[in-house]
């Protein structure tokens, strides 16, 4: 039977394994599991902290997983989907040799749960009953408190594991680490303030882009009413929008500043986003790693209804959202292909062209202009020291 109790400061616990086997993550869903690894090293700073993620997890997001996470190293595992035996009994027996003391399952590890951890001999197991089968192999259930939105968010999810390990519940502003990084030199950063980054990718999956035009728009208003230096980022993936957008806005604007930083490694936007004074963009990576780095956002929201998940953890985050009724989700992304929009709406994005989402389609420039003067002055309150 699963049993309560705390574990800080267990002088027997010096591994853990974090059962991660999730299925298409992006990066920033990985960014958010930081959360449970430094609470981990809190409850257990002398201890080893293993992810144990699918090998195409791993390959994807070395860069963040090797520098800029609270683990101290990555165990590979059959990817979700490979029923392969020979890999399977290959990973059970280095899992059993590596001699674990604990483990810890993510609530959305798929396949790889309590059970696996027993059967190697792990003997703490911290994991949140779902009501399946691996419930019965739990012996330190993470227990969620009543949630005053209806679900749980981050800060709920948080609350419990600290719970489970012993810990103190954290300051809902004080749940989302720091994101570990290398000072590097930016030299872009020495342009004139307010420096702000923007993001008008993401994720094909998703179609949850504001419309490129809105966003040209935009940022000839930041140039002629704040004199603003413009960073735009995007993924390599991403360069022909960024391309179009630059091009829109000098063509405007001449004389604006605008840097293109599209494809960067992941430790140099890092510290790019750590020196800007705002990031404007899409609910996207950019926006959990300006989360990490302290760094205040405006977030756009289109047909996901995430924003109350990370709404109390982000204390520097501004979210802009129509709040149509079909924009609340409450099902995997994974199955986002099965969904149907009540406006019609395409699911994928397709191009800058469009087409768009209504409700990103919708949303007035005005309305993000408002959100973006209302967090400016919130960089007042970042700590002094720019890490550029």
């Amino acid at each position: 039977m699963a049993r309560g109790g705390g574990m800080t400061d267990n002088p027997a616990i010096r591994r853990i394994a974090v059962f991660a086997r999730l299925r298409g993550p992006g990066l920033g869903d990985l960014v958010q599991r930081n959360i449970l690894l430094s609470l981990l090293r809190r409850a257990h700073p002398l201890a080893e902290v293993s992810v144990v993620a699918g090998s195409e997890l791993v390959d994807r997001f070395s860069e963040l997983l090797t520098g800029h996470s609270y683990a101290t190293d990555v165990l590979r595992c059959p990817a979700v989907g490979d029923t392969d035996p020979g890999r399977w009994r290959e990973f059970r027996r280095v899992l059993a040799e590596r001699g674990f003391q604990m483990c810890v399952v993510d609530p959305d590890s798929r396949d790889l749960d309590a059970r696996e951890a027993r059967a190697a001999g792990i003997p703490v197991r911290v994991a949140l009953p779902t009501g399946g089968p691996g419930d019965t192999a739990i012996t330190h259930p993470i227990r969620l408190p009543p949630s005053l939105r209806g679900r749980p968010d981050l800060y709920d999810y948080a609350r419990g594991a600290a719970a489970a390990l012993g810990l103190p519940a954290p300051r809902s502003g004080e749940v989302v680490p720091v994101l570990p990084k290398r000072p590097e030199w930016t030299p872009e950063l020495d342009a004139p303030a307010p420096r702000i980054a923007v993001h008008p990718g993401g994720a094909r999956l998703w179609n949850r882009r504001w419309p490129l035009r809105h966003f040209a728009r935009l940022c000839v208003r930041l140039v002629d009413e704040l004199d603003a230096s413009l960073y735009l980022l995007g993924a390599e993936q991403e360069r022909a929008e960024l391309a179009v957008l630059s091009r829109d806005v000098l063509a405007q604007r001449p004389d604006a500043r605008v840097h293109v930083a599209v494809g960067e490694s992941l430790n140099r936007t890092a510290n790019l986003l750590a020196g800007v004074e705002l990031l404007v963009g899409n609910d996207s990576a950019p926006a959990h790693l300006a989360a990490a780095l302290r760094t205040p956002t405006v977030v756009l929201y289109g047909p996901t209804g995430t924003e109350f998940l990370w709404a109390r953890v982000y204390p520097r985050h501004r979210g802009v959202s129509l709040r149509y009724p079909c924009q609340d989700i409450r099902h995997a992304a994974e199955d986002v292909a099965t969904r149907r929009c009540e406006h019609a709406c395409p699911v994928a994005y397709e191009s800058p062209e469009g087409p768009y989402p209504r409700c990103l389609t919708d949303l007035p420039v005005d309305e993000v202009w408002r959100a973006v003067t209302r967090q400016l002055p919130a960089t007042s309150a970042r700590p002094n020291g720019s890490p550029r």
